[in-house]
């Protein structure tokens, strides 16, 4: 049974996947001497529609985490996992604020990439090559997060007949096709048809596994309580908040939703609209993916209460299992070609997040490091291929880190998180606080910011008094932004002043 059901699961999932291929392969041959030009490369000529960017929006911004990370965090953690939910509907209200502006500024001022944002602002290529890479870096916990959740879709949906490591490079080889078929366009474009699949597999799952396997929500919730009472002592499963959720909650609803469409690839996308009223459209629109984080997270709680009862054998609350709650689930309750429905939603949510992220990492360092820095007059197919080497190098990155060190779905999310929240200050000041801010204090503030959340993450191990490290970051970081730009400001006043008086003794 196990291998019959996981060959029709496989074989929905390669034929989707084969369809989505070829569709990419389709829009690259026909546009090939278009992509070739570098701003259609990098945001498809300004030219997609509100469909197009509403569906790629929400195809790369909801992934592995969505289908994984959220359902697997509700089933070890419980209701501390609405967090996680709550700080996406902040940022789509911030959206509605920074959004028009971001488009607005790209047209008028020619921007390409996030970076050529602070290039400009501060009139330095040393800070726009900055945030290119910084941007890039620490994108490799969300494409990590991609390359190992869509491992786990892989071996969850055949059944046992495909190996974990197989599964995880497989995986990544499936990112690295739809990464280098094309450009955005390509990208963008393969990401309407993902983007379609996500919502109604995780809706048809979202809906049916609580009905299916309890009757209906309310039944769920009365099997987890008694399951929270009787809980093994290694769960962290709760139905209440604990004394120090309050801190973690409070400070990463402060950070995450300023970081929310500062990610390089959300700020692609935005930059594709046809116009600032498509841009502004699709952000709202794709609040319904937002909003369909709940079925998901309704499946790790009835994936949770179905192991209470011994239908499933997997410690679902145990965090090297809880990350498979989702596809655990669907297979527990559903029929082999739903599981292979639910893989191609999922595996699609990542597979386009990956090449997504992998997509605009290479064009921010093609274009705001190699070309800006490194060599000035290189001509358009170099930059082209200096943003593929650096997709590649990344990649390969990634996929160590999710072999070596894998880390929880949610977890690696808001490690990223909290290194590209470091680039709200000095965005927002060098926007609204003319001359407030030098280009040296922009520089210390990002790098603090950035080296206090790695060393919280990689050296402490646990932020002090439960704060979200993103919190304790953008504390450091507007410190020294300030006290930087205080300083080198005013040697720059005397400077001038230095000059001008010079000048008028020569005079």
């Amino acid at each position: 049974m196990g291998a019959e059901a996981g060959y029709v699961a496989l074989g929905i999932i390669i034929g989707w996947l084969t369809v989505t291929t070829i569709t990419g392969i389709i829009a690259t041959i026909k546009r090939h001497k278009v992509l070739m030009a570098v701003d259609t490369w990098f945001v498809a000529g300004r030219a997609l529609g509100l469909l197009v960017v509403w569906l790629s929006l929400g195809a790369n911004i909801y992934s592995a985490y969505t289908f994984l990370g959220l359902p697997g965090a509700a089933a070890s953690e419980g209701i501390r996992v609405f967090a996680v939910n709550l700080y996406g509907m902040v940022g789509y209200l911030i959206g509605l604020l920074i959004i028009p502006f971001l488009w607005s500024k790209a047209k008028e001022r020619g921007w390409l990439t996030v970076a050529d944002a602070f290039e400009d602002l501060y009139d330095s290529k040393v800070v726009g090559a900055f945030a290119a890479v910084t941007g890039a870096l620490w994108s490799i916990p969300y494409i990590q997060l991609q390359i190992q959740g869509a491992g786990y879709i892989l071996e969850e949906a055949s059944y046992g007949t495909v190996d974990p490591l197989t599964a995880s490079i497989v995986a990544f080889v499936l990112i690295a096709v739809f990464t280098v078929i094309g450009g955005l366009l390509s990208v963008a474009l393969i990401n309407v048809l993902q983007g379609a699949i996500m919502l109604i597999a995780v809706w048809l799952v979202g809906v049916l596994a609580p009905l299916v396997a309890f009757g209906g929500l309310g039944n769920v919730f009365k099997v987890l309580e008694h399951y929270a009472a009787s809980k093994p002592p290694e769960s962290a499963f709760s139905l209440t908040l604990k004394p120090d959720d309050f801190a973690w909650m409070a400070t990463l609803l402060v950070a995450a939703p300023l970081a929310f469409w500062l990610w390089p690839n959300r700020v692609q996308n935005v930059f594709a609209a046809r116009d600032v009223k498509t841009a502004k459209r699709s952000a709202v629109l794709v609040g319904i993916y937002q909003v369909s984080q709940i079925p998901a997270i309704l499946v790790g709680l009835t994936g949770l209460a179905l192991f209470f009862k011994g239908v499933i054998s997997i410690p679902l609350y145990k965090k090297p299992y809880s990350d498979h709650a989702f596809m655990v689930t669907t297979k527990a309750l559903l029929p082999p070609w739903v599981v292979g429905l639910v893989g191609a939603g999922a595996l699609a949510a990542s597979i386009s997040t990956a090449a997504a992220i992998l997509h605009v990492s290479g064009a921010l360092f093609a274009r705001n490091m190699y070309q800006r820095l490194l060599k000035p007059r290189a001509s358009g197919r170099e930059l082209l291929l200096a943003a593929r080497a650096f997709t590649a190098i990344l990649a390969l990155a990634s996929l160590v880190f999710a072999l070596l060190a894998p880390g929880v779905l949610v977890y690696l999310l808001l490690v990223g998180y909290a290194g590209i929240v470091q680039f709200f200050p000095a965005l927002v000041l060098g926007v609204y606080g003319k001359g407030l801010v030098t280009k040296h204090g922009a520089l210390a503030g990002m790098a603090g910011g950035m080296l206090t959340v790695a060393y919280i993450q990689v050296i402490l191990r646990r932020s002090p008094l439960g704060v979200y490290e993103g919190f304790w970051g953008l504390l450091t970081n507007i410190a020294l932004l300030l006290i930087v730009s205080l300083v080198t400001g005013r040697r720059s006043r005397r400077l001038n002043s230095s000059v001008l008086k010079n000048n008028a003794k020569a005079l």
